[in-house]
């Protein structure tokens, strides 16, 4: 069996459908304080040997209850909060639930003689890139509280020498299952493909461009678009090799950078519509791109991003929201 935190979003919704997918019997943990439980009633009834539970990583005694009570053969931890903003004004609640936590986990597993997880980390530990396309070998400088509590815990994990760990941080995951199935579920994120989607379903007037004077050839950030599918590709990869491969940590993105500009172009071809858009001041800390190297994912996983081409990121999104316009009811 697999445990799964956070299996009921986003991410790991479509990564407990890859492992169905590869017969494995997956236990997903949940606190559904942004997860859905529609997904996962959704996963039951096509696949079996799926079950989830209520719990909140912080619970000592629950997640001591539950690593007896099942045998359990790695866990996939994707549990986190993962608003930038929100981090920045709540600092101690990040490092609670994304360090705090994370540690509980993983000394409830030692307990108990579980010693395989693979972690989702993220590409904002390198902050504002000194060169592109940025492999692992990159300094890290997280330029906020979410990212810190993510870099916090990849250390903790390289001190854990009774723990088999391979940590991967995620570029921009975007699009949905190809088969329709499942798709993004966090709506009210503020990320490029939801918001262009909001605009194509006329939920949003107009799609906001932060930034015009980047150093770029059109002067409007350049990002790494990696499709949900290939993100669980590489994790069940990295499932299989976790005694081979232990200690790493690997990049997972598309190695190609698109602009904003571009990728509303890509958008209104795939929604046959103009997107009307409004040209909104810089964020604060905002990169001017970032591209990954996945050089070592190909390397070690014999891993391809054969999905992540933008139009088909944002047809899987799109064609998935036309008949779910607000997401997931529960």
């Amino acid at each position: 069996m697999i445990l799964v935190t956070g299996g009921a979003g986003y991410i790991g919704s479509h990564v407990t459908k890859k492992l169905l997918d590869n017969n494995y019997e997956v236990l997903i943990l949940d606190n559904f304080s942004t997860g859905f439980v529609e997904p996962l009633e959704i996963l039951r009834q096509k696949y079996n040997g799926l079950s989830y539970i209520n719990c909140d990583l912080g619970d000592s005694e629950k997640l001591n209850e539950i690593f007896a009570k099942n045998i359990i053969e790695a866990v996939i931890h994707l549990a986190a909060k993962i608003d930038v903003a929100e981090s920045v004004l709540k600092p101690e609640l990040y490092h609670q639930e994304n360090y705090l936590n994370s540690v509980n986990l993983a000394e409830q597993m030692t307990l108990v003689g579980v010693n395989k997880i693979i972690f989702a980390s993220t590409a904002a530990v390198y902050g504002d890139p000194k060169y592109t396309p940025i492999d692992e070998n990159h300094p890290v400088n997280p330029l906020n509280p979410y990212a810190s509590t993510k870099f916090d815990f990849e250390k903790y994990l390289s001190k854990c020498q009774n723990l088999k760990y391979v940590i991967f941080r995620f570029f921009n995951v975007g699009g949905s299952d190809e088969g329709g199935l499942i798709g993004k579920s966090h709506l009210k994120s503020q990320d490029i493909l939801e918001n262009l989607i909001k605009v194509g379903l006329n939920q949003k007037e107009f799609f906001e461009i932060f930034g015009s004077d980047f150093d770029t050839a059109d002067g409007t950030a350049v990002r790494d678009l990696v499709h949900v599918e290939d993100i669980a590709e590489a994790i069940s990869s990295a499932l299989k090799k976790i005694d081979s491969i232990s200690g790493e940590t690997i990049n997972l993105g598309s190695e190609t950078g698109f602009s904003v500009k571009e990728i509303i172009s890509e958008a209104e071809k795939v929604i046959q519509s103009k997107i009307p858009t409004q040209m909104i001041a810089r964020r604060p800390g905002d990169l001017s791109v970032s591209v990954a190297s996945a050089e070592k994912a190909n390397r070690l996983l014999g891993w391809t991003h054969i999905n992540s081409e933008p139009g088909k990121i944002i047809r899987s999104d799109w064609q998935w929201r036309k008949t779910h316009p607000v997401g997931y009811k529960i």
